[in-house]
């Protein structure tokens, strides 16, 4: 009996593998930028009002800050579940589609996982430091720590299929199966985070943040004598 449960098993399996997409895996073109960083146009007072703003209003949970630092530490956790736009894990290139899309890129590794429901989870923290340069003007960085999860669901059961930490700097690499066969992947942020958190700041400065240039005096009135 067991015997034929094991022949029946690895027959279904080989049929399985057989149908599934061959294909070429490539890793995540690197960042175009490692600076997270911009220079906006208003003092310190106002810009740091404006990241509190910014991260309250967003999907980020504000765990400390020291304004006196300009350090402020973040926290968030699975994106509001739009989890695939600010991870980049590399794409699989296969002349078949993927069966199912967990990930908005068609071709994305991830898609190509497994052929059962993929979860992702993705949390982590993120550092912003605001920094004056001079009374007009302010530095803000930002860097993040990622955390990513995938799972799939298999029946009744959730079965772990890898687990990614990486920054808004360095990616990770793990070994996890794509179509069936062990493949070293690598996740690193697709920069959203950074780049929409710094854009947000900006946008939302006030026009009269900075100092205005002064107005120049009116030139004096010279009175004329009357004539007698």
């Amino acid at each position: 009996m067991n015997k034929l449960f094991a022949v029946t098993t690895l027959v279904s399996a080989s049929l399985l593998t057989g149908c599934l997409p061959a294909g070429v895996y490539q890793p995540p073109q690197s960042p175009q930028t490692l600076d997270y960083s911009r220079e906006v146009n208003a003092n310190f007072d106002s810009t740091w009002s404006t990241i509190t703003n910014v991260a309250g209003a967003t999907f980020f949970n504000i765990k400390n800050f020291d304004k006196g630092s300009g350090l402020m530490t973040l926290e968030y956790d699975n994106m509001r579940g739009n989890v695939g736009a600010y991870i980049a894990c590399g794409e699989f290139v296969s002349n078949q589609a993927a069966l199912k899309n967990p990930h908005p890129d068609p071709k994305s590794v991830v898609n190509y996982m497994t052929i059962g429901d993929v979860q992702m989870h993705l949390s982590g923290r993120a550092n912003v430091m605001a920094r004056p340069v001079s009374d007009a003007k302010t530095i803000v960085q930002i860097n993040s720590q990622y955390t990513l999860t995938m799972t799939q669901k298999i029946g009744d059961k959730i079965e772990p299929i890898g687990e990614w930490h990486f920054t808004s700097r360095e990616p990770d690499t793990k070994t996890v199966n794509v179509a069936y066969k062990p493949t070293n992947v690598t996740c690193q942020s697709s920069n959203k985070l950074e780049n929409d958190f710094l854009t947000e700041v900006t946008a939302r400065l006030p026009s009269n943040s900075s100092p205005l240039p002064a107005a120049e005096s009116p030139a004096p009135v010279t009175k004329k004598r009357s004539r007698k």
